[in-house]
């Protein structure tokens, strides 16, 4: 008996699906793409228990008549692409001709549809063993599909499937990226007959940024355009006054499709790291617009990765555009032979000038003034004999055992992120006057149904209209300063957690843990801040007291001690 066989059609949909479908929030972009190249400006997404019961995509586009809605369901069935060399100039979004076939393998599905100026429609259902119905309908502008059930054939998938929240908020995210690539068409999104967005048209990605993220929050990023080498970047980049703890609000578009990239990703980080500290993050929405035939498209399953013919050409256009974003009056000659390593610096961008401080700041000869008592009663060891900042992230003091340096920031953070940690020890101080603050509408909903989580840190949230909160207290050790910025980066670790952590485990040690850390990055010292002597004789007693003292919540060193032995070795004395 042979031991090849050829697997059956069905066989192949679910293995495709596998491919194709990860989770709902695979089905809406799926969906989504098929409107978008029907040339529909209104597509309205609906969702019944995150996605799981319902998800229905309608649209206003070029509909199908009988025949073609009966081989769309068809494996490798494609209206995109015509021949192979299709293949390598690829203008649409859905192409491969798997995805209505895979889906309708894992989940019972109806569409509804008919060719513009027709008398009639037709609907199709497949249900249960690919059963197929097929009738006569009301002509409609467009298409509309309905999936239910998703993966009720194939349990084993299915119960890899978050909560329902968790997987809502993939589907947000999902619909607020094609949203954004696309401003000139209207989108509305509704789960549990309740709407959470409706955008409508915009006059382009400033605009929609506006509709999606809220005025105030746009404000925070500095707009990027930059043309040449057959490449147009443009899109949104945030300063040092908005980084985030985590790498959320990253987003590349290729050709206005949502995708991976890091030759994209590192360009943006060269063009950052003299603004932005290294244990902070930029957000970013940078839009490629390249020709087809320079990008290849069709390297991953579900489209979330793009080769380029030429990375270092990216990766230089890229650079020079943030760069000049994040710097006014800056312009980079990129036509001009790269003469970095990063092909988007030169020696003429950069002004020589003298140190603001000297290497011992001035507050040193007071604290060599103070006596090793005064050390002593503060708790601190009586070998430390005085403190003196090194730079502007550092101090240091000698000790019997050598040269102790310690980072003021990880520090900090270390200290405050275990009295958050102890959520008994936090003390909440209402707010004399409430905030109101407007967030995108994903972190809204997952600050909403965790709020009770936060108000055991002492930060107290109440749901406000729109998707607006209300801030009525916050733990002491915290102040209004970015507050909007501090709940994005909280519901990202929500998010974080949700995803990787166990199913409906959303109040467990890892999540407290993640905000408690979130919480103290965002109030620690930064590297800038010239503590006194008592700041920094408190906080040496303080971080003693820590459970884990040598290393902040990040796992970096907050403490490296040059012993004697090692001066020695350094001074050849040895």
């Amino acid at each position: 008996m042979s031991k090849i066989s050829v697997l059956t059609d069905n066989l192949i949909n679910k293995i495709a699906a596998g491919e194709v479908i990860e989770r709902p929030a695979s089905i809406v972009r799926e969906l989504i793409d098929n409107s978008i190249d029907a040339g529909a400006a209104q597509i309205d997404i609906e969702i019944l228990y995150g996605g799981k019961k319902l998800i229905k995509v309608s649209d206003n586009g070029t509909g199908m008549d009988r025949d073609d809605a009966l081989l769309c369901f068809e494996r490798h069935a494609t209206s995109k692409i015509k021949s192979e060399e299709d293949l390598f100039d690829i203008s649409t979004l859905g192409f491969r001709g798997e995805a209505l076939s895979a889906i309708a393998s894992v989940s019972k599905i109806t569409l509804v549809t008919s060719a513009e100026k027709s008398d009639s429609g037709v609907k199709i259902e497949i249900g249960v063993n690919n059963k197929k119905e097929i009738a006569e309908a009301p002509p409609l502008p467009g298409t509309v599909v309905e999936i239910r059930d998703i993966f009720y054939n194939t349990p084993a998938r299915r119960k890899f499937l978050k909560s329902n929240p968790t997987e809502l908020s993939h589907i947000i995210e999902t619909v607020m990226q094609k949203a954004f690539a696309y401003p000139s068409i209207s989108f509305s999104l509704t789960h549990n007959n309740s709407e959470l967005l409706n955008t409508p048209a915009a006059s382009g990605v400033k605009e929609r940024f506006a509709q999606l993220y809220g005025e105030e929050l746009a404000g925070e990023f500095s707009e990027v355009k930059k043309e040449g080498r057959g490449l147009t970047v443009y899109g949104f980049v945030s300063g040092a006054n908005f980084t985030r703890a985590g790498k959320s609000h990253q987003y590349i578009f290729v050709n206005k499709r949502p995708v991976k990239n890091p030759t994209v990703n590192h360009a943006v980080y060269k063009a950052c790291r003299d603004l932005i500290p290294k244990d902070r993050h930029p957000a970013y929405f940078i839009f490629l617009d390249i020709d087809h035939n320079k990008v290849d498209v069709n390297v991953h399953p579900a489209k979330r990765e793009v080769k380029f013919e030429t990375p270092d050409e990216i990766h230089r256009v890229v650079g020079a555009a943030v760069y000049e974003a994040l710097n006014p009056g800056v312009c980079i000659d990129i036509s001009a032979p790269a003469r970095t390593e990063t092909g988007f610096r030169s020696a003429s961008h950069y002004q020589c000038r003298p140190l603001e401080n000297p290497i011992v700041s001035e507050q040193s000869s007071e604290i060599f003034s103070a006596s090793q008592a005064d050390f002593f009663t503060s708790g601190i060891t009586q070998d430390i004999r005085a403190f003196f900042h090194i730079g502007e992230s550092f101090f240091a003091t000698g000790t019997n055992d050598g040269l102790l340096i310690i980072d003021q920031h990880a520090a900090h953070e270390r200290i405050l992120y275990e009295k958050f940690l102890k959520r008994t020890s936090v003390e909440s101080e209402a707010l004399f006057l409430p905030l109101r603050i407007d967030l995108p509408v994903g972190e809204h909903q997952i600050l909403i149904r965790n709020r009770e989580v936060l108000e055991g840190f002492g930060l107290d949230i109440d749901d406000f209209a729109g998707n607006n909160v209300i801030v009525r207290s916050l733990p002491k050790e915290l102040d209004k300063a970015d507050l909007k910025g501090l709940l994005i980066d909280i519901a990202a670790g929500i998010i974080e957690e949700e995803t990787s952590g166990i199913k409906g485990d959303i109040t467990g040690e890892s999540l407290l843990k993640n905000i408690a850390a979130r919480l103290a990055c965002h109030k620690s010292v930064r590297g800038s801040e010239k503590l006194t002597n008592d700041e920094l004789i408190k906080m040496m007693s303080d971080l003693d007291k820590t459970g884990e003292p040598d290393k902040c919540p990040h796992g970096r060193p907050t403490r490296i001690l040059l012993s004697l032995d090692d001066l020695k070795k350094m001074f050849k004395r040895k």
